[in-house]
């Protein structure tokens, strides 16, 4: 079966032409316009990004309207038959469009209801006739069925009639394969039996759903199998004869989601009752007849209503879209005299306004104007007078009168309504007829006071307009006197985007830009010229210690000295944080730039007064020299001077270093190391670890080992670690080489234990970068790690050096106190060589001191260090810490640690380090009396 429901339904011209104005006036960014066609709904119109608008089901079924817009149901009788969804400001025009579109959709619904209702009448008229066509009812019902299913979904239905008697019941049409039944010889105590029974009974229709009829089956107690399939709804409609007697019944049901609607409930009572009559045909032909000629007179009256509403659907419809057309003239640029006879043309189309005029009033000089008037001509501006356009200016209301209203003789109808612009009474719109027989009605006064209200909206924009323009003229003026001082603001803006506001130099930006146009004119044959790239040494200390305001005080003095050292010619900028760089013009050659890289080197020797202290910093300091021939852009120059003043803090900081050849050759083979080294993570034979023991003085006992790492490179041999750890530092892979390292130490000690080589307890030593502080998965990692090798508290030591302890100390307590926790113990590392070591015993907690092998290669030589080596030993007792001293390399050495009380030593004088296969096991179990003996020419110091 086809419905006209399912048909999409054609928006009008006229909403087409609505949307377009909304499009080109409105302030909407989205608007959706939704009908419901039978049960489910179509996207009629749409207007701007609707797919981002919720649909028409989702707000049927309860769920909010857009934030930033609204929703508005059209509906009928209550119930919704279509949704404007918009997202945007709502204007007047929503309205007028609200009311077009449930027009249509009204008439939409009317011209369904028409053809549904022709439908009904052919087939009625149909099952009418089937009495006459047809000799049994088995014939008839095969009929009836035919015709059922061009108005409903007929798939589950029978048709139940009583015998002569009134005694048994037989199915002359039985379409339900979820109740098998023999139609000829039902069983009687079968569920389609009795519930035809029941309704017999009953002598009412019955619409169920499935737990009806289940209740329905316990109240009557009927036998019903459980594996019997219920529908999930259905109706049962008695069959009557002409007499007004129960022949039998129809039922429909259905076993899937879709309920019977109210139309098809109404259509299938309809039917019903035509059946029967059709029925009670073939027994009683003239009765019969009578009834059908009563049916058929009853559903031309039922017709002759529907097309009474066609009708008057049509007039509403055409009402629809003349008032949009006078929205829509209300939003051109006409003149107040053509769109007020755009309207009048409009209304004439509407109600017999053979006249139209427009009167507005001037309270100020009490005068009555007629901008609009379609009789003869234009009446002069006059004073009120008595007249009806005076009683509705003093009354504020509509008023509707008949007879001669003008004063000159002739005979007809006459209205007037009241001009308002924002609640401001400005004049009358009056309409008139000279023929007798017409006669103004409420409804034409609501249309003309529609129209009124778009006329009081045209005058209020036509003022404003006026009041517009007077505005532009002031703001022109004022428009010329702010661009002068907008001149001002944007000459400061400009000079405060290309220099740092700290120090007041040029900023970065404003360097690269003087440094491509520098470089583009010495490759044009220009002068040769220099880029110094300046950095402060230890200037983060300052702030840290002082705080930032000195630190900016710093800055700026910084500044003041560099220009101080520079010539006139010379460009100075900061490009960021404690960095400077300078380009310096006309040079020939590096001889030009190390007079001024040594006066700028010079001048930090001087100490800065900042909050009356005196602060000494430093300046490393890296110098470039423009060359055709080695670069190609003017970005490289500034990166060699940075590598350069890297180059300077790595020798020792406080200085300057000329970028060459050598530097530019060693800065690509840092590049290759590094690439090298990334691989060599990837393995598992290049990075190896060498293992050097610590022994008691005076047992000789092992009582730890330290890890070092060692590269064997395919190709360039073995790499000591001063080598590639300071690319491991600069490049970040120093994490992953820490981990890799304390992995492989954990993993060996395993081993070891596993196969008895090591049966005491034995600390093992690992060095740790400062870099592993800033890595906040670095604890979680490192517990897994002690928690799979079953590492016991006190086992793995990691050594720290000082400079990780100046760069974040923050950063590093907390995680120091994380390590403790977890069990693992904390050595200082070259104690005694820093800058604070002192303050650092102090804020941290350590379990062991590393004595530097500067103090004690000279303790049994020099009285210096043989003190130093004394007060540290000191200071680590009365703050119960255990000491290592490392580079023990003679027997003099050993015996002078020993008699201070030493007791833990570490040096090539006892092992040299070496992989684990290499270990001299037989060796390290000597006492440490004939360790001497078994010194070999690999354990000397190299």
């Amino acid at each position: 079966m086809t419905s006209s429901a399912d048909n999409l339904i054609a928006p009008p011209a006229a909403l087409d032409k609505a949307l377009a104005l909304l499009a080109r006036h409105g302030s909407l960014s989205a608007l959706a316009i939704w009908a419901r066609r039978g049960n489910r709904w179509q996207q009629l119109a749409a207007l701007g990004h609707a797919d981002s608008l919720p649909s028409a089901d989702v707000l049927e079924a309860g769920l909010a309207a857009p934030a930033d817009g609204g929703a508005l149901p059209l509906r009928d009788a209550g119930q919704a038959i279509g949704w404007l969804i918009w997202r945007g400001h709502a204007g007047p025009d929503l309205d007028a469009l609200a009311e077009l579109v449930t027009g249509h959709l009204l008439c939409v619904r009317l011209r369904d209801a028409l053809n549904v209702s022709q439908l009904s009448h052919e087939i009625l008229l149909d099952i009418s006739q089937l009495g006459h066509q047809c000799g049994h009812a088995d014939e008839l019902a095969q009929q009836f069925l035919r015709r059922l299913e061009r108005l409903m979904d007929a798939q589950h239905c029978y048709i139940a009639l009583l015998d002569e008697e009134h005694a048994a019941l037989r199915f002359p049409l039985y379409r339900d394969d979820r109740h098998p039944l023999d139609p000829m010889h039902p069983a009687a105590d079968a569920l389609p039996p009795r519930l035809v029974g029941y309704l017999m009974q009953s002598g009412q229709p019955l619409h169920y759903s499935r737990d009806a009829l289940q209740r329905l089956i316990q109240e009557q107690r009927w036998p019903c199998p459980p594996h019997l399939s219920l529908p999930t709804s259905g109706m049962a409609v008695p069959l009557i004869n002409a007499l007004g007697q129960p022949i039998g019944a129809l039922v429909l049901q259905r076993y899937q989601d879709m309920p019977l609607s109210t139309a098809e409930q109404a259509s299938l009572l309809l039917l019903a009752r035509h059946l029967g009559f059709a029925l009670d045909t073939l027994r009683y032909p003239s009765q019969l007849e009578r009834q059908v000629q009563y049916r058929t007179n009853e559903l031309e009256g039922i017709n002759a209503r529907l097309r009474a509403e066609v009708a008057d659907r049509q007039h509403h419809e055409r009402l629809h879209g003349v008032l949009y057309r006078i929205a829509e003239l209300t939003n051109t640029s006409l003149s107040l005299g053509a769109f007020l006879a755009g309207l009048h043309r409009l209304l004439a189309e509407l109600m017999p306004a053979d006249h139209c005029q427009v009167a507005l009033y001037d309270a100020g000089q009490d005068l009555l104007s007629f901008p609009y008037n379609s009789g003869a001509g234009s009446p002069s501006p006059r004073r009120p007078g008595r007249g009806p356009i005076e009683q509705v200016l003093h009354s504020g209301r509509p008023l509707l009168s008949t007879g001669n209203t003008q004063g000159d003789g002739k005979q007809g109808s006459w209205l007037g309504v009241p001009l308002f612009s924002e609640h401001n009474l400005l004049g009358v719109l009056a309409v008139s007829s000279e023929d007798s027989a017409a006669r103004f009605s409420l409804r034409e006064q609501e249309i003309l006071e529609f129209v009124a209200n778009h006329i009081g909206a045209a005058l209020s924009r036509l003022r404003a307009l006026e009041a517009l323009q007077g505005s532009y003229a002031a703001l022109e003026a004022r428009v010329r006197e702010r661009t002068s001082e907008l001149d001002a603001v944007n000459a400061q803006l400009k000079y405060d985007s290309l220099h740092d506001p700290l120090t007041n130099l040029p900023n970065r930006s404003h360097f690269a830009r003087t440094l491509r146009e520098s470089w583009e004119q010495f490759v044009s044959g220009g002068h040769r010229f220099a880029v110094l790239f300046i950095d402060l040494d230890r200037f983060k200390r300052v702030n840290d210690t002082l705080g930032h305001l000195a630190g900016d005080h710093l800055l700026f003095e910084v500044g003041a000295r560099l220009h101080r050292c520079l010539r006139q010619t010379d460009f100075l900028a900061r490009i960021g944080g404690d960095e400077f760089a300078v380009l310096l013009s006309n040079v020939k050659s590096f001889d030009d730039c190390e007079p001024i890289a040594r006066r700028i080197v010079a001048e930090f020797e001087h100490p800065v007064i900042l909050h009356g202290r005196e602060v000494f910093t430093s300046a490393s300091v890296g110098v470039v020299l423009a060359d055709r021939d080695l670069y190609h852009q003017a970005d490289d120059l500034l990166r060699d001077a940075d590598h350069a003043m890297y180059r300077t803090k790595q020798q020792g900081r406080h200085g300057y270093t000329l970028f060459n050849h050598a530097l530019r050759r060693d800065q690509a083979d840092q590049l290759a190391l590094e690439s090298e080294l990334r691989r060599a993570l990837e393995e598992q034979d290049q990075l190896i670890p060498y293992y050097q023991p610590f022994v008691h003085a005076i047992t000789g006992e092992l009582v730890g080992l330290e890890t070092l790492v060692r590269w064997r490179h395919p190709e360039r041999g073995m790499l000591a670690p001063a080598t590639f750890l300071p690319v491991a530092e600069e490049s970040g892979l120093i994490v992953r080489l820490d981990r890799y390292m304390i992995e492989a130490a954990c993993r060996q000690l395993t081993r070891w234990q596993l196969s008895g080589q090591v049966t005491t307890p034995l600390a093992l030593h690992i060095n740790l970068s400062s870099s592993n502080f800033h890595d906040p998965g670095f604890v979680a990692w490192l517990t897994q790690l002690v928690r799979q090798h079953d590492l016991q508290p006190g086992t793995l030591y990691l050594e720290i050096t000082e400079s990780a302890l100046i760069d974040e100390p923050d950063t590093a307590a907390m995680v120091m106190a994380a390590l403790r926790k977890l069990g693992v113990r904390l050595a200082l590392d070259d104690f005694g060589t820093g800058y604070s070591a002192l303050s650092y015993l102090h804020r941290y907690r350590f379990d062991k001191l590393k004595i530097d092998r500067a103090f004690v290669s000279e303790v049994d030589s020099k009285g210096e260090a043989d003190a130093i080596v004394r007060a540290i030993l000191a200071l680590a007792e009365a703050l119960g810490l255990e000491v290592v001293a490392e580079g023990v390399e003679t027997e003099g050495q050993l015996r002078r640690l020993s008699e201070m009380g030493c007791h833990t030593l570490q040096g090539f004088y006892f092992a040299a380090p070496a992989p684990a296969e290499q270990l001299d096991w037989s060796r390290l179990a000597l006492p440490l009396a004939k360790v001497a003996d078994h010194v070999s020419p690999a354990c000397q110091p190299v």
